[in-house]
C-alpha cells in the first residue's frame, strides 16, 4: 500500500499532442462509449487510444472484456492504424465470475454477478464489433485467462480487468507479465482496490509507472 501511495504522487505523462485525426477518433470513441456495456471511463478510453496510436502495437490483450467498453477504444485505434490485433479474453460465465470471491466479504459482488445475464452481455459485445467494423482487428477468446495463456505469445499492450478477487488480480499478472515484451505496457484497472495491491506490488518489481488514470484507479505501467 505504501508503494501505491507513492505512485499517486507521480506526474502524469501525455502520449500525444493534439492532432485533427486523433481528435476525430477520440471524439468518436467517447461519443459511442456510453452506449456500450461496461465501465470504461472517458479518461481511460482516451488514454487507451493515445497509447495504441503511439505504440502501434502488433498484439494487445484485454483480460475481462465484458461488453467491450475498454476493448472498443483499443480496436478503434488499431482500425485507424490499419494493423494490429486485440485479443479479448473473457469466459462470459457466471461460475468463473464468482470464482475466488469470499461468501461473506464479497456478498454484494456475488449477488450482482449471480443475477447478471452474461449471454446478453456477450451478444452485445459481438454486436458492437460488427456494428463498428472492428471484427478484423479483434480475436475473441471465450475462455478464462488461465486457459488462454497457452495461445498468447508476445504482448505489446496488456489490459488487466478480469476477476477482481486478490487471487484473480495476482494470477493474471503472474501469468501475463512474462508475455509482455520489454518496453511494453500494462494497464491495471481498479488498482486502488485492496484486492489489487498484491498485483500492484508484482508489477512494480518489473515495471515503471507511466501514467495514472481515474485518480490512480487505473495505472499504466511500462515493463523494463
Amino acid at each position: 500500500m505504501k508503494k501505491l501511495l507513492l505512485i499517486l504522487n507521480c506526474c502524469c505523462f501525455a502520449f500525444l499532442n493534439a492532432d485533427p485525426k486523433v481528435e476525430e477518433l477520440q471524439n468518436r470513441v467517447v461519443t459511442i462509449l456510453p452506449s456500450l456495456e461496461g465501465w470504461c471511463t472517458k479518461e481511460k478510453a482516451l488514454a487507451l487510444v493515445d497509447l495504441v496510436l503511439e505504440v502501434k502495437p502488433k498484439v494487445c490483450v484485454d483480460i475481462g472484456v465484458f461488453g467491450g467498453g475498454s476493448l472498443f477504444p483499443i480496436a478503434s485505434a488499431l482500425k485507424v492504424l490499419g494493423k494490429g490485433i486485440v485479443i479479448g479474453i473473457d469466459p462470459w460465465d457466471k461460475v468463473e465470475c464468482l470464482k475466488y470471491l469470499d461468501p461473506i466479504a464479497d456478498i454484494a459482488h456475488l449477488s450482482w454477478w449471480g443475477n447478471l445475464d452474461m449471454n446478453y452481455v456477450y451478444l452485445s459485445y459481438l454486436s458492437m464489433l460488427k456494428r463498428f467494423g472492428l471484427e478484423n482487428y479483434c480475436l475473441t477468446m471465450k475462455t478464462t485467462s488461465e486457459k488462454a495463456i497457452t495461445s498468447i505469445e508476445t504482448i505489446d499492450i496488456l489490459h488487466i480487468d478480469g476477476n477482481h478477487s486478490e487471487s484473480g488480480f495476482a494470477l493474471d499478472v503472474f501469468l501475463y507479465l512474462p508475455k509482455v515484451r520489454s518496453g511494453g505496457y500494462i494497464l491495471l484497472n481498479d488498482s486502488l482496490w485492496q484486492q489489487a495491491q498484491q498485483a500492484v506490488d508484482l508489477l512494480l518489481e518489473a515495471c515503471d509507472v507511466v501514467k495514472l488514470i481515474d485518480n490512480g484507479n487505473c495505472i499504466i505501467f511500462q515493463k523494463r
